[in-house]
């Protein structure tokens, strides 16, 4: 787009509104002209500011989605040598506990109920808790049986044979802020507080923590050093929130395997199709929920593969393209900045590629001054169009008048039609 400054656009116009008096001499007076000149300016104006995204329409986030809220916790009570953590997740906050001790670890529901008994036997869930339900998705419709009810008789039911299991917790996610809340509040500012009991043993106790505004940061964007490395292999970089990803596409090769984090195979591309290795850390630590908080696989093992369908090619994140740095660091930025290096290994028909990469950071425009200034411009423009176009118009009638046109319209001198006018 071609900026123009005030003087040149109110100039455009204005030649706009000469050629208009040409075709149409009756609709020329000063206030019809400057009346479509505002209104053309006006639209001017509405596509400058829909250009610039501050259109006066309902944002997305204004719905009230919890995307812009995370969980922290602050204080876990000593578990003995298992691990209970808050992970954020794109779906929202979630609990992921691990518990490899030989001592069961209850933790109670939002009703006071035991929701979750893992230990040594694996994981027990009480199906007749309503959490229980709540637990498996963060849909605000959640389909809970008629049989589900606080305060009735636990019905246990294995669901995991490992002693770890990750869930989405509703006491994670029944924080809300209003859009004129989140106006006053700076990224990271806390606010509000949860608390979910948990028993180790016969011990009572409580993990705790606040909520934190976590308004759109922005795009984590990475780029490959090559995109084919290997003849019949072709690599994309996939911009993430925050993780980014890489696909593979087998356009020839025999067989590519791509490396995991811990160097092990971790996914296999053929033309037959894509496999992912069962045995993989890298492949287990991606499956979301209670597979993530499961089995952490080993890079030594022999690979166990399972079909991921038919088509040769696969998509993934790369965990280790994350950046290193903390949220108030990235929140702090005002520009784009490459926050992590790190490279992708396969082994294309038996010989070995590592392609290096970078993340970028581009940090989000959460509006500020800068905008303001546009509109402020904007606004200024227009106000410059509708005066210049008054003053030159007025001017013209004033000149045309002076030279007694009986007809009321202003003549162009010097035109042919002013010398008929005179000798007729």
């Amino acid at each position: 787009m071609i900026h123009r400054s005030p003087r040149s656009t109110a100039e455009a116009l204005v030649r706009s509104g000469r050629a208009l008096r040409r075709v149409s001499p009756r609709n020329t007076s000063v206030t019809s002209v400057t009346g479509r000149l505002a209104s053309g300016a006006g639209v001017l104006f509405l596509a400058l500011v829909a250009l610039l995204g501050i259109a006066p329409v309902a944002s997305a986030q204004a719905q009230g989605t919890s995307s812009d809220i995370a969980a922290v916790m602050d204080r876990s009570p000593d578990l003995a040598g298992a691990t209970l953590s808050v992970q954020a997740t794109e779906m929202g906050s979630q609990f992921v506990l691990d518990n490899p001790t030989p001592t069961e670890i209850t933790v109670m529901s939002t009703a006071g109920d035991p929701l979750f008994r893992i230990g040594p036997g694996g994981v027990l869930a009480n199906f007749r808790s309503p959490d229980w339900y709540r637990s498996k998705a963060v849909a605000e419709e959640v389909q809970i049986p008629p049989r589900a009810a606080d305060r009735g008789t636990p019905v246990w039911v294995k669901v995991s044979l490992d002693p770890s299991w990750g869930w989405f917790d509703p006491r994670l996610r029944d924080a809300t802020l209003t859009d004129d809340q989140k106006a006053s509040m700076d990224p990271l500012d806390p606010f509000g507080a949860w608390s979910v009991p948990v028993t180790v043993g016969d011990r009572p106790g409580t993990a705790d923590g606040h909520f934190e505004y976590r308004p759109p940061m922005g795009s984590f964007v990475p780029t490959l050093s090559e995109t084919q490395p290997a003849d019949g292999v072709s690599l994309t970089a996939l911009p993430g929130n925050p993780t980014p990803g890489i696909g593979v596409n087998n356009q020839g090769a025999g067989e590519i395997v791509v490396l995991g984090e811990a160097g092990e195979p971790f996914l296999k591309v053929t033309q037959q199709g894509a496999e992912a290795n069962e045995q993989s850390p890298t492949w287990l630590a991606q499956q979301g929920g209670a597979e993530a908080a499961g089995p952490k696989g080993d890079p030594a093992a022999p690979p166990q593969w399972r079909s991921l369908g038919q088509s040769p090619q696969v998509s993934f994140t790369v965990p280790w393209a994350d950046s290193d740095l903390s949220p108030a660091d990235l929140y702090a930025m005002s520009g784009s900045q490459d926050v992590q290096n790190w490279t992708i290994s396969m082994i294309v028909d038996g010989q070995r590629f590592d392609v290096p990469g970078v993340t970028t950071f581009n940090p989000a425009d959460r509006g500020g001054i800068s905008i303001w200034w546009w509109i402020g411009g904007a606004v200024v423009l227009l106000a410059v169009v509708i005066v210049g176009t008054r003053w030159i118009l007025r001017r013209r009638r004033t000149s045309s008048g002076s030279g007694g046109n009986d007809a009321g319209t202003s003549v162009p001198r010097g035109s042919h039609r002013a010398k008929a006018d005179v000798t007729s």
